[in-house]
């Protein structure tokens, strides 16, 4: 791991480690005599904005989910860590949202009631959507055979066998089979979503939905889009869906083309600028293990090694080169792992990440989604077991993984980001309104602990400070539930000492605060810290 100015080893003995970590053991790092300059974070000044960008949106599965009790449960749990205002998921078209259906005579009519159950719940949840336009409607999709149902005459599937009818959805993707096919007629859509639109703002009124960012479709360069050729096609999908959507109302906001691994976003807004096709944001999709041949990142000086960033990143410059700098570009899905079942969000590593991603992305795009906030998700299938469950920040029964607590950590950083040193890689210093400077700290390595050695310019004292740590036994039930068996579904019994032995830590006494205006952070393998400072009196 690369060392960072302003770290240095500070020798301890393994008790003073053990009791530190609250009884974990780890290799004591070798350590030099040679001085290492403090991280000086420089509290002078008022600083720069710093934009939560992070936690304006998460993710989740599909519009079906929303209506669960442990969804909405999750969210408001989620909600209250993060302060979150928007989320987004697939399907509010989908074929289980029973919105089109063809009457005796073959007129289309819709049906949005369930549409608003989904929409109503998460606005009583003070939550908004952000709507991804999809999937296909079977009834108006180009597969014959799922806009008639699924029925068609009898077919011998081979020779000798007897005529059978046809009932396959094998065309849809998903483990729900959801329709990703171009529409049959472009007309159909294109009524789909007048009618949709202006639903909405009929029910939740225009000045509420033009707060609602509308992004046509998702991944469209992926599995989710089958028409050839996949780009042409999307385009023409978008064209037709940002028109419509400006015709009913010019104030809402729509954007694409919601790829993953960045693809085509400069193809995307050469061709809306080419053929004046109304744009007011566009998005991607990021995750830190995309495969190096599928994303073909530039070398870049400004490139850190954090692929979620330097992603973001050239998916800015691209942008940028169109000559409209000022069209913003919100990174739709991020995370840290796209497979499921890699655990990710269980893991004690992924504290660390997310602080290190919170820090390498700052500036580059005023919303990042998170990909999800929780388990009610079911694109590969109902997940199989509660930890590692799926991306989730919480599992299905609301248990906090390591994940969650570095989003609730993280959310108690200010507004305002102050210097800290010429190389803050594993630390960001903010001022908070209340006054209160709030650093996060971390250390990625797994398997040596460090000291981080911090020098605070413009206070008078760091009397009183406190520290939060998360590691591998503080902000993670992974002890208590291997001590269960590791239940495949907890009780609600188990699950409530689960939830509590999860709980994020309360801040305790940072003991090695106690010169005028310096202090020493032990981080343990694998960690994410936060050091608040208390208000200095005026």
């Amino acid at each position: 791991m690369k060392r960072v100015a302003g770290f240095r080893i500070v020798r301890a003995c393994s008790a003073v480690i053990a009791l530190l970590a609250g009884g974990a053991s780890w290799p004591v790092p070798a350590w030099s005599d040679e001085a290492v300059p403090a991280i000086e974070i420089d509290a002078t000044g008022s600083g720069t904005p710093f934009r939560h960008s992070w936690e304006q949106a998460f993710g989740s599965d599909r519009a079906d989910m929303a209506l669960t009790e442990s969804y909405l449960r999750n969210a408001d749990r989620t909600r209250e860590a993060t302060g979150f205002r928007y989320v987004r998921f697939h399907g509010i078209f989908d074929d289980t949202m029973g919105i089109m259906a063809p009457d005796a005579d073959g007129h289309m009519h819709y049906n949005f009631r369930k549409v608003d159950a989904v929409y109503d719940g998460l606005l009583a949840h003070h939550i908004r959507p952000l709507v991804e336009l999809s999937f296909m409607p079977s009834a108006i999709g180009s597969d014959v055979l799922r806009r008639d149902g699924g029925l068609e005459p009898l077919v011998h599937w081979k020779a000798d066998e007897q005529a059978k009818p046809i009932t396959d959805y094998s065309g849809g993707t998903l483990w729900y089979r959801a329709n990703v096919t171009f529409p049959a007629h472009m007309a159909d859509w294109n009524a789909l979503i007048r009618a949709f639109v202006a639903h909405l703002e009929q029910r939740y009124g225009a000045e509420e939905v033009r707060q609602w960012p509308f992004e046509v479709w998702n991944e469209p360069d992926q599995a989710t889009w089958v028409a050839q050729p996949k780009m042409a096609t999307y385009f023409a999908l978008y064209d037709n869906t940002a028109r419509t959507i400006k015709a009913v109302d010019p104030a809402l906001r729509v954007g694409g083309p919601a790829t993953g691994a960045i693809h085509w976003v400069g193809d995307f807004v050469d061709h809306v600028m080419r053929e004046h096709v109304p744009v007011d944001f566009v998005s991607t999709h990021i995750y830190a293990n995309d495969p190096p041949d599928l994303l073909r990142l530039p070398k870049s000086p400004a490139n850190t090694g954090n692929t979620v960033c330097d992603a973001t990143r050239t998916a800015r410059r691209a942008i940028d080169r169109s000559g409209h700098p000022d069209l913003p570009l919100y990174i739709t899905e991020f995370g840290a792992d796209w497979d499921i079942h890699n655990g990710s969000a269980d893991r004690p590593w992924i504290a660390p990440w997310i602080a290190q991603t919170v820090h390498d992305c700052d500036g580059l795009a005023p919303i990042m989604s998170y990909w999800t906030f929780s388990d009610d998700f079911e694109e590969q299938g109902v997940v199989a077991n509660e930890l590692p469950g799926a991306y989730g920040l919480l599992t299905t029964h609301g248990i906090p993984k390591p994940a969650f607590n570095a989003f609730a950590l993280l959310h108690r950083l200010g507004n305002r980001r102050l210097p800290a040193g010429s190389g803050d890689g594993d630390v960001l210093a903010t001022r908070r309104e209340d006054g209160v400077i709030a650093v996060a700290l971390w250390n990625r390595d797994a398997d040596r602990a460090r000291d981080a050695h911090l020098a605070f310019r413009g206070l008078a004292s760091v009397e009183g400070a406190t520290v939060i740590v998360i590691d591998r036994n503080h902000g993670t039930p992974a002890a208590l539930f291997e001590a269960m068996g590791r239940p495949v579904s907890p009780t609600r019994q188990q699950a409530d000492a689960l939830i509590a032995a999860a709980r994020l830590p309360a801040p305790s006494p940072a003991v090695d605060c106690r010169r005028a205006r310096q202090c020493d952070v032990r981080l343990a393998p694998e960690s994410l810290a936060l050091l608040l400072v208390p208000a200095q009196p005026k």
